[in-house]
């Protein structure tokens, strides 16, 4: 039998063999079980100018080994619907992933994270709801319904705008560019969230695709672009379809004149590694990857009333 200095070495190995793959087991089993926590940042907005943490906790959300996530919004003093939203689009991605993903307080709960949860409970360490979006505001689908536009007609009906169907256009765009491009043989929905306040509707739109940039990189456009060009660039309708279809890519041309003519207002755009957003010209900045696409924007009557004047004007030029 084998001996090493005079010690008799008989199932020595093999038990040692043993015990390594139950060490192995042991840390693989706690990694997937015991869960990862994020934290997310104090003010959880994404449409800020300091939206970057909260991207990147976005992201660990994806890349994290882990097969339990555990968002921490205990230190979180603003939580608005729309991050709310954004989060719950990016918790069905990695659903998909086979991960779960689940919100978690390690203190108290602030009074803006109760009203968007609609939660009361204020103990630490209680584990809330996973992310599905059930029994929430939010509208989520994975083809084009004609229920969405209604939904939209109606609120700004509460306000005295009604036919606004260049706004309908751009929001069928939207989604369609979204089931292009963004969720098309993936598993997951396309999110949008309205508020209709202060005599002003709030609209907002998320899919957790590629995002735009990635699209017209894939296409094998504007590769010698820097990304904050292509985005200014697309948004003016200048770089056409990342399908290289001709009737394709009229969408960002119309959304454009929308913005500009103001009959939209608060434009936002949020893709890859750009924030796009308008308030009285284009300003572009940089950030982490955001995998996806985020449109927000607000419609009020002086908006409508600026898009029915421009009616009035286009019929009385081409009367004879």
């Amino acid at each position: 039998m084998p001996v090493i200095s005079g010690i008799e070495t008989t199932g020595v190995i093999p038990a040692a063999i043993v015990v390594g793959l139950i060490v192995v087991a042991l840390i693989w089993w706690y990694r997937h079980n015991k869960g990862c926590r994020i934290e997310l940042p104090r003010r959880c907005n994404i449409e800020s100018a300091e939206a970057s943490q909260l991207i990147r906790a976005l992201r660990s959300m994806l890349n994290r080994r882990n097969e339990k996530i555990l968002l921490d919004v205990g230190g979180v003093d603003y939580f608005p619907y729309e991050t709310y939203m954004t989060i719950c689009a990016q918790a069905q991605k990695a659903s998909d992933r086979g991960k779960t993903i689940a919100l978690y307080s390690s203190g108290p709960l602030s009074q803006s994270v109760r009203h968007t949860l609609q939660v009361s409970n204020n103990a630490a360490k209680t584990l809330h709801f996973h992310l599905t979006g059930e029994r929430t505001r939010f509208t989520k689908e994975s083809t084009i319904t004609p229920h969405v536009i209604q939904m939209i007609t109606r609120e700004l009906e509460k306000i005295g705008i009604r036919n606004y169907y260049d706004l309908n256009t751009l929001v069928t765009e939207i989604i369609g560019n979204a089931l292009e491009h963004g969720i098309k043989d993936r598993n997951i929905n396309w999110w949008m969230y309205y508020k209709l306040e202060n005599e002003m509707l709030k609209l907002v739109f998320v899919d957790m695709g590629m995002g735009i940039i990635s699209s017209y990189r894939k296409a094998l456009i504007g590769l010698f672009y820097p990304d904050r060009r292509l985005i200014r660039k697309a948004i003016e309708g200048k770089i056409g379809s990342s399908t290289k279809q001709p009737n394709r890519g009229n969408g960002f041309l119309q959304m454009n004149q929308m913005i500009k003519n103001k009959y939209i207002s608060d434009f936002t755009l949020i893709t890859n590694c750009v924030t796009l957003r308008y308030k009285d010209e284009y300003t572009v900045e940089r950030h982490t990857n955001f995998v996806g696409t985020y449109y927000s924007m607000t419609i009020n009557f002086d908006n409508y009333t600026k898009w029915q004047t421009s009616l009035t004007s286009q019929k009385t030029m081409v009367q004879p």
